[in-house]
């Protein structure tokens, strides 16, 4: 497919949709920065899947997106490698057995950072989650793996979380997660690096924990060269922010292993309250919530 620098969204192409839908799209997509191609009815809205190729083959399908509502549009844009939007709006007969990258009711919501993040997803490239004065949160790619092995081998970096596998294990751990986790779900363990420099400074972000019933979790480390800079607080806060405002959460949970007084005195200072004791893996792990609207 290429280098991650030529896998950029340039066409965002918009095929057969109701009228009003197009509109609304093409409203929200008014200062896009990729070129919005609107195919006339004249050009692909045909069922003749070979006539459709020949028209969108141009747009390479590693820096083009289809938006459309016809399943030939949809199937041609599939068999082209082009990541696609499928229009399905609610309790209407949309098209049936199309493989598409995603579904939308209807486009009032969306805007070019939505399409930008389905063709990311697509090509499997990482999403940058947020930024923030100093940091650049965004999803592990395979290209830090070495980067965070330095990172646990870090003193005291081991004491309260787990270690990593060994190299090939966590090579293949990380890969299923990537796949998987942020596939499945859109969040999860994220890296965290230095704005200016790009270096790994550590790991924070979100994931359901299974023994906590589904419930969803704030997890974080900071490397130790990197500690004590206000760097966790600076994230964490930013990531708790993100869950109320992108991810619809209502409430957070820290777990924190009895013993690790620092992670405690933190998660007070960010709002968390202690909730209970509870037992999971051998271990007694005392359980902090932080209700939405009372982040500090």
């Amino acid at each position: 497919m290429g280098s991650a620098d030529v896998l950029t969204l340039e066409y965002i192409l918009i095929g057969t949709l109701p009228r009003e839908a197009r509109g609304v799209l093409l409203k929200r997509l008014e200062k896009a920065k990729a070129r919005v191609r609107l195919m006339g009815e004249d050009e692909i809205c045909t069922a003749d899947a070979a006539r459709l190729m020949r028209i969108l083959m141009p747009y390479e399908g590693k820096n083009s997106l289809l938006v459309s509502g016809a399943a030939t549009e949809l199937a041609v844009a599939a068999e082209l490698g082009m990541a696609s939007v499928c229009f399905q709006p609610k309790d209407a007969d949309g098209p049936r057995g199309v493989m598409a990258d995603m579904y939308a009711e209807g486009f009032d919501e969306v805007d070019e950072a939505f399409f930008l993040r389905v063709f990311q997803r697509h090509h499997g490239l990482p999403w940058t989650i947020l930024t923030t004065e100093r940091c650049v949160v965004k999803e592990f790619s395979m290209e830090y793996l070495d980067d965070l092995f330095e990172l646990y081998a870090g003193e005291g970096m081991t004491d309260y979380i787990e270690p990593l596998y060994p190299y090939e294990e966590e090579r293949a751990y990380q890969e299923a997660y990537i796949r998987n986790m942020y596939g499945f779900y859109g969040y999860g363990m994220w890296i965290v690096c230095g704005k200016e420099t790009g270096r790994l400074i550590g790991r924070a972000g979100i994931e359901s924990r299974e023994e906590m019933g589904g419930e969803l979790e704030l997890g974080y480390a900071i490397g130790t060269p990197f500690q004590r800079q206000g760097y966790a607080t600076e994230v964490c806060g930013a990531i708790i922010r993100y869950a109320w405002e992108e991810l619809a959460a209502d409430r957070l949970h820290c777990m924190i292993e009895e013993g690790n007084a620092v992670s405690e005195q933190f998660a007070k200072k960010l709002g968390f309250s202690y909730t209970e004791t509870v037992c999971i893996d051998g271990k007694r792990m005392k359980k902090y919530e932080l209700e939405k609207g009372n982040v500090k």
